[in-house]
């Protein structure tokens, strides 16, 4: 018998509309496919350092979060997909951080949208507001944790990564006990240890966690810094603005030095280093200053912390060598 057009289209739709009940009834006693769409809809509290909790996802998948935090992600295995613009780039991160959208800085609330994320990170209170509104916000303040251990472990809470983050604060921690042997007598007992910075015409001393190789110099290494510093500096802001004349209180037998060139820095930099209260510091005299490249030393993320050991330890061997 034929069949006619019409016949033929309804017979066509009828076993399309079959086919497709029989995949959803399929679908519908499958375990996995459940448990899958269990998974990504799952969300557990977090309690953020300002006190506040927030409800995050348990898996986040599409994470925006601020270029200075980039490696701790990266160190866990996780990628995220938009970053702050980079104040200034990190050599240690540069191949592992491409293909990462640039949301800006301060974030636009634009970009962040079109990225659809599932989890937003932010160090910035005034960020956090603003940006809640599109994804569960989390705030970090930068500094807040007292050292990188600390730090990673809240990365690894966020992100679901805890094995991951005690994994790599162990090797960490055997990395750092290595670097503390190789540099045994290097650094004389009871000699201390300063972090300084030129900024423009503006001269710092930097604390134990406030990036420069802080993390590594007094905690990694365990290092210590002149009392003046413990107190005023550590202990206070982690970072103090002080005069040229004031310099002298706050030296250290060694020091470690980094320019942040912007105008006027390098005159400023050659009426230090020719000045009578710059040749009369021990440390000088001594041949115990040691410059490092201020991109080298910026950032305090966990793989630039690992790096920042390495190179830390390799100056002062150098420089005790010749």
């Amino acid at each position: 018998m034929m069949l006619t057009g019409k016949r033929r289209a309804a017979l066509a739709l009828l076993l399309v509309l079959v086919l497709a009940m029989v995949s959803a009834c399929g679908n519908q006693g499958d375990p996995a496919v459940e448990n899958e769409k269990a998974a990504e809809n799952e969300t557990r509290t977090f309690s953020m350092a300002n006190g506040k909790t927030v409800e995050i996802p348990a898996h986040p998948k599409r994470i925006v979060m601020p270029y200075e935090y980039l490696g701790n992600a990266l160190a866990l295995g996780v990628k995220p997909v938009g970053v702050s613009q980079a104040v200034m780039e990190n050599p240690y991160i540069r191949d592992q951080a491409k293909g990462i959208e640039n949301v800006g800085n301060p974030m636009s609330l634009e970009k962040v949208a079109e990225l659809n994320p599932d989890l937003i990170i932010v160090y910035l209170e005034d960020q956090y507001e603003q940006l809640s509104k599109i994804a569960p916000t989390v705030l970090i303040p930068f500094g807040h944790y007292k050292n990188i251990q600390e730090e990673i472990r809240v990365f690894g809470e966020l992100f679901g990564k805890q094995k991951e983050a005690e994994e790599w604060i162990q090797r960490f921690e055997q990395k750092a006990a290595a670097a503390r042997e190789k540099i045994k007598g290097v650094i004389g007992e009871g000699e201390t240890v300063g972090i300084y910075k030129l900024q423009g015409k503006d001269f710092y001393v930097i604390g134990d966690n406030f990036g420069h190789a802080g993390q590594v110099i007094y905690n990694a290494l365990q290092l210590t810094p002149p009392e003046k510093i413990r107190q005023e500096v550590i202990q206070g802001s982690q970072w103090k603005l002080i005069s040229l004349e004031a310099l002298p209180d706050y030296a250290a037998d060694h020091m470690f030095w980094t320019v942040y060139k912007t105008d006027g820095t390098e005159q400023a930099e050659s009426e230090l280093k020719n000045s009578a209260i710059w040749k009369n510091l021990g440390a000088v005299k001594d041949g115990h200053v040691y410059e490092l490249k201020i991109e080298d030393i910026w950032f305090s993320d966990a793989i630039s912390v690992e790096h920042q050991l390495d190179l830390v330890v390799e100056t002062l061997l150098s420089a005790h060598q010749k």
